[in-house]
Parts: C-alpha cells; structure tokens; sequence
C-alpha cells in the first residue's frame, strides 16, 4: 500500500499546484480588467482631449504605448497560467486513475489471498 500512499501524496500537491493557478489567474484576470478599463479611458480621453503642444501630445501617447504593453505582457501571463493548470489538471486527472487501478489491483489481490 506504499504506492497508494505515494499516489495519494503526489495528488495531493498536484491539486495544491492546481489550486495556486487557479487563484494566480483569478488575480491576473482581475489585474488585467483594471488595466483594460484604464486603457480604454485613456484612449477615450486622447480622442477628446486639446494639446497645448505636440510634447504634451507625445507624453499622452508615450503612456497610452506603455499600458498597451503592459495589458500585452498581462494576457500573455495569463495565458501562461491557464496552459500550467490545465497541465496540474491532466496530472490530477492521471495520477487519480492510477490510484484506482492500484486500489483495485490490491483489492483484487486480496480477495485471491483469502
């Protein structure tokens, strides 16, 4: 039964794992939002707004460029976290077959010894 105590183990952290990509992405969806609005609120506001002069104009812009970057590298982590739990997610779901099949296998081993 040493293997099912290692299975169970090894489940056991793949579900911690799953669980802290889970909460990662719940934050980086929420982070992401607030950016997007921020974005589009700029943007907006680059449309209706009156320049004094073309410098004033280029800083505006020069941050619209830098959000726009930022809510890039946010989708792409994001991503990135979704790719990592659907992997913890097929490592629970294999390590919880091999489980039943040890579980069975000894249970089937039993019931021959007796």
């Amino acid at each position: 039964m040493a293997s099912v105590d290692k299975i169970e183990r090894e489940l056991e952290y793949a579900k911690t794992q799953y669980d802290k990509c889970e909460e990662k992405l719940k934050e980086k969806g929420e982070k992401l939002g607030e950016k997007e609005v921020e974005l589009h609120d700029l943007k907006k506001n680059l449309r209706q707004r009156k320049y004094e002069d073309e410098s004033e104009k280029n800083w505006w812009l020069e941050d619209m460029q830098k959000l726009e970057e930022e809510v890039k590298e946010l989708k792409v982590e994001k991503n990135e976290l979704k790719v990592e739990k659907d992997e913890w997610k097929v490592q629970m779901q294999k390590l919880q077959n091999t489980l039943m099949e040890t579980t069975k296998t000894a249970m089937w081993r039993h019931s021959i010894q007796q």
